[in-house]
Order: structure tokens, then sequence, then C-alpha cells
């Protein structure tokens, strides 16, 4: 490993999630927050072509240091795919399906849901806003696949090899960072972050693909922002 793959690990895998955790947690008051219009959708593009910006570097210095893009997930993989990892992905298909049952399956659990997200402030409330929304779906799903699963699991696996304890770093760290970069969305969203990074980092260990894991996230966000505008136009 090159000095700058190592000193960009430290960057996008410590220091960028330590920031935004401490960042987070001074912002933390539990009120809800009524962000502008126009905010708000500002703040969906800078956001977006923030997380994509770290996806260049990534790429860049993946590149500069003699590495073919494909060994960050963007390729196919080898088929057909381990029938465990898809196992491992259809099993989350089903939680997440459970999970928004839980979140708006009765009246009482959409006030609840409905609360959780008015305290977050800059989730969609309309159609004009939702629409601006997905692109920062877009934006995550590809670039926090490319950092915290296609680069830092390539990473962790070269450096640390293959040994039952290895695998488990190479697993846990990226999940535990990636669910500490988003303290912002509480301590119950940020177990089923972790939870779900770690299911996305076993997929991607096992097939070496991220198409599949990009299209399930930024699904995935998709979802959560269509849920928060329908909650809002039913308050």
């Amino acid at each position: 490993m090159s000095f700058a793959l190592d000193l960009l690990f430290l960057l996008l895998g410590v220091l960028l999630p330590g920031v935004l955790f401490f960042t987070a947690r001074r912002r933390s008051d539990g009120q809800a927050r009524s962000w502008p219009a126009d905010l708000k959708v500002r703040m969906y593009y800078a956001n977006g072509m923030l997380l994509l910006s770290l996806a260049v570097a990534v790429l860049v210095v993946w590149h500069f240091a003699g590495r073919p893009l494909t060994e960050l997930g963007l390729g196919w993989g080898a088929h057909p795919y381990d029938p465990v990892a898809v196992g491992i992905l259809l099993a989350f298909l089903l939680l997440y399906g459970l999970d928004l049952y839980a979140e708006a399956g009765s009246a009482e659990r959409q006030r609840e849901t409905h609360l959780r997200f008015r305290e977050l402030g800059f989730l969609p409330a309309n159609g004009s806003q939702y629409l601006n929304f997905l692109f920062l779906c877009l934006c995550a799903g590809v670039g926090e696949e490319i950092v915290y699963r296609g680069f830092m699991i390539t990473y962790l696996q070269e450096v640390l090899g293959t040994d039952p304890w290895a695998v488990a770093v190479t697993l846990l760290f990226p999940a535990f960072s990636f669910g500490v970069a988003h303290f912002y969305q509480g301590t119950q969203a940020v177990v089923k972050i972790v939870a779900m990074a770690l299911l996305f980092g076993f997929f991607f260990y096992r097939t070496g693909s991220l198409w599949p894991l990009i299209l399930l996230h930024t699904g995935i966000d998709a979802v959560g922002g269509l849920l928060a505008w329908y909650l809002e136009e039913r308050k």
C-alpha cells in the first residue's frame, strides 16, 4: 500500500467520521428543526457533491497508485455470486421491509416516525423537495459505497490479511466508521446503519462488486425520503 492510500484511509475512516460525530453531538438537542425549503435543496446538492468528491478522491489516488478500479468493486465481480452473500442481501431486504412496517405500519407508529424525521429537519416535505433529494440519494449510493465498502474493505483486507480475526476487523471497522459518520440521525438509526453496513460489507467481501450495493443503497435512501414526504403530507 502506498503512503497516499494510508493517509486517505486515516482521513476517511477516522478523521472525517470523528469530526462528524463531535459536530452532531454538539448540535443534538432533541428539538425539531425547521429548515427553509431553499436551504434544504442547497444542502442536498452540497452534500451530494461532497460525497461524490470523496469518491473521486479515492478513485484518483487508487488510479495513480497503479491499481485497477475493479479492485474497488467497480465491476460485476465473479459470477455466479456466492449464494451465501446473495442470501445475506435477500435477508437484509426482508429485514428492511419489516423495519418499514415497524415505522409506518400503524397511525401511532407513523406519528412517532414523523416526529423523529422532524427532529432531523432536512428530509423532503413535498414533491419538489423530493425530486431534488433524489440527487443526494444517488450521490450517497455511489459515494458512500465506494468509500466505505470498496475502498476501506479492500484496503483492510490487503493490510490485515485473511485470518478470521482480520476478516472480522475488515468488516467491522468500516461499518462502525460508517455508523459514526451518521450519528446526527440518532442512536437508533446508527444501530440500523451499522447492521446494514456489515451486511453490505459481507456481500462486497464475498463478491467483489459494488454495483448491486450502489443500486440498493440509492433505493433505500429514496424510500426513506418518500416516507418522510408521505408522513409530512398526512400531518
